[in-house]
């Protein structure tokens, strides 16, 4: 949950957050599932995973979707993101509304393996979220972290604002360091995780056209979005400012065909 975010406000933009955002998030998440099991079996007996800020569920559906004997807790802040996993009803998933900084009610040592995919960077303390995945985490166990490197969204709104304002910067709602591989991962040995290996991926933004990505922009209703474009929309700017960030996507960014995210992916262990 991000620094501007409320729990009911990601609610509202689950749904269709999981009809577009999940496509970009799936392909990283299922290869960090992958490499971890590579590493540490999560099939052998006594393995449980716990997926820190689960969203919609996609890292729990891609370990219930290969191992479906192996227990896994679930938790998010929001409700409203928690619901879709629910509706799945799957078995051994068991899912609950959980502040991602407090774990307070899990006991130390308690899993095997421990995820959490898009959400640390986000949190108000992000070093506190992975000093309570450590604690929760058993010796010995595997940690599994995704981050946002670089995004797609920025650098054309950026574009579209600094026709009205020059020297304006995307408000980004962390800090540089947590998008920084080499930081990250100086956070994650000073939680106190060992063996810290990380890959870089890049996953396309599948948009057909400029005009399907400015409805995503502006409609899904994501917080991370609103909070950029809201306070102009404010100024009664929304008439101006939209068509000029589509124009700008179709004769700048190739229609919207050439846009990538960067993520990176750690695995390490307790």
């Amino acid at each position: 949950m991000s620094r501007s975010s409320s729990p009911d406000r990601w609610g509202v933009a689950s749904a269709v957050y999981a009809a577009k955002a999940e496509l970009v998030t799936r392909p990283p998440a299922e290869d960090l599932v992958c490499w971890m099991h590579e590493e540490s079996s999560l099939s052998t007996p006594g393995s449980n995973v716990f997926d820190n800020g689960a969203g919609s569920g996609i890292a729990t559906v891609a370990v219930y979707t290969r191992f479906p004997t192996t227990p896994t807790l679930a938790t998010d802040l929001s409700h409203g993101m928690l619901e879709k996993l629910e509706k799945r009803n799957l078995p051994l998933v068991e899912c609950q509304v959980m502040d991602a900084m407090d774990l307070s009610s899990i006991a130390d040592s308690t899993f095997s393996h421990t995820l959490s995919t898009f959400i640390i960077q986000f949190a108000p303390d992000p070093f506190r979220t992975l000093q309570e995945m450590y604690r929760v985490t058993k010796f010995d166990g595997t940690i599994g972290l995704a981050f946002w490197g670089e995004l797609c969204f920025d650098a054309p709104w950026e574009d579209t604002v600094r026709n009205f304002e020059p020297n304006y910067t995307y408000p980004h709602t962390w800090t540089p360091d947590w998008s920084d591989k080499d930081q990250i991962r100086s956070y994650i040995q000073r939680a106190g995780f060992r063996e810290v290996r990380t890959r870089t991926n890049r996953p396309k933004w599948d948009c057909e056209s400029a005009e399907e990505f400015t409805r995503y922009v502006f409609e899904s209703k994501n917080p991370e979005l609103v909070r950029a474009y809201q306070p102009w929309w404010d100024k009664g700017m929304e008439s101006v400012m939209r068509p000029m960030f589509q124009k700008i996507v179709r004769e700048k960014y190739n229609d919207a065909k050439d846009f990538h995210l960067e993520t990176f992916l750690f695995l390490a262990r307790k």
